[in-house]
């Protein structure tokens, strides 16, 4: 076993020094703040989506304090097109605890960044092994993936059971250094090799090492729900060059502005555009009317250049955007 253990971590680690991802911005100078605002930025986000978003974040917040210091809806407007907007308020949550808390450093202790606001095992590992270099599982989508098939992991890990063999493993594959460069290889191999359906077994410097009987089979997940269709409709009260949006107090979008609900019976003429969008479980078709009179007083109204810097959720700026195209379109004909 030990054998094995030693021969994975030699050939992980001299994979990852000669093919890993070495240009990722927070891999550069691994600051604990780097480390920090990516692992938010990457919860449900993909690397490339990130890595222009994380250039900019740190020139308008360039380090702890600026974050904690700023206003949310400061926060919310520089997470725009990130997506789940709560990871954004976590963040700053973090923030702010760390700079009343800790004099605005990073503790390097796994217990007491999970005391922290918004700041939860898997980002708490993370920060142990990409910031301090400590030999910590570390388990993301990628990671997950990698250690079920290396052994072989039959059940399903998003189980009870199936969670705690999946963390049993792979705390018996850590070794006693070079945390961060075996979780960062670890990662690396599931994003470039070990990937979902079609893993590349034939160059993987782990396939002698492989238990995997069926590697596409894994790893194992419970039956997924039923995506559920639904419709809302929203009214685009657009007068000259401005735009009435609320502000969302729902939990989903809360603090966001946002086209508002359209509640009368829909009238064809009114009819602009629709777009669909996923949400958890939900695929959403929104659709788009211009409303005729006045426009409700609880509305609140923004230009166009306000409109840019504006914290508004990914599809009600795409259905924003649209809805400009198509009043352009009107007036040229």
């Amino acid at each position: 076993m030990n054998r094995r253990k030693n021969l994975i971590t030699r050939r992980l680690i001299t994979w990852f020094q000669n093919h890993g991802r070495h240009d990722l911005p927070w891999r550069q100078s691994p600051t604990p703040y780097d480390v920090l605002v990516s692992e938010f930025m990457l919860q449900q986000t993909t690397v490339a989506t990130i890595t222009p978003r994380f250039y900019t974040w740190m020139q308008r917040f360039p380090d702890i304090k600026a974050l904690a210091k700023a206003e949310e809806h400061e926060v919310l407007s520089a997470w725009q097109g990130l997506g789940y907007y709560a990871r954004a308020r976590r963040l700053h949550a973090a923030a702010k605890a760390i700079v009343a808390q800790h004099q605005g450093i990073i503790p390097a202790n796994l217990t007491t960044l999970m005391e922290l606001p918004g700041i939860g095992r898997y980002t708490a590992s993370a920060l142990m092994a990409f910031a301090f270099d400590q030999p910590v599982e570390v388990l993301d989508t990628n990671i997950i993936r990698v250690v079920a098939r290396l052994n072989n992991i039959t059940t399903a890990i998003d189980t009870a059971s199936g969670r705690r063999h999946l963390e049993e493993v792979a705390l018996t594959m850590l070794p006693k250094k070079e945390g961060r460069s075996f979780a960062s290889a670890l990662m690396d191999l599931g994003s470039m090799i070990c990937i979902a359906t079609t893993p590349k077994c034939d160059i993987c410097p782990l396939s002698e090492l492989c238990q995997a009987e069926n590697p596409s089979s894994l790893p194992q997940k419970k039956p997924r729900a039923v995506v559920t269709k639904k419709k809302e409709q929203r009214a685009f009260y657009q007068r000259d060059n401005t735009l009435y949006l609320e502000q969302s107090t729902g939990p989903l979008w809360k603090g966001l502005w946002i086209l508002p609900s359209y509640t009368r019976p829909p009238k064809q003429k009114e009819f602009i555009t629709s777009i669909i969008y996923p949400i958890t479980r939900y695929r959403i078709t929104m659709q788009l009317y211009r409303p005729a009179g006045l426009v409700p007083k609880n509305l609140k109204p923004f230009s166009l250049d306000e409109l840019e810097h504006l914290a508004i959720p990914s599809p009600h700026r795409k259905a924003i955007k649209l809805g400009y195209q198509r009043h352009h379109n009107r007036q040229k004909e």
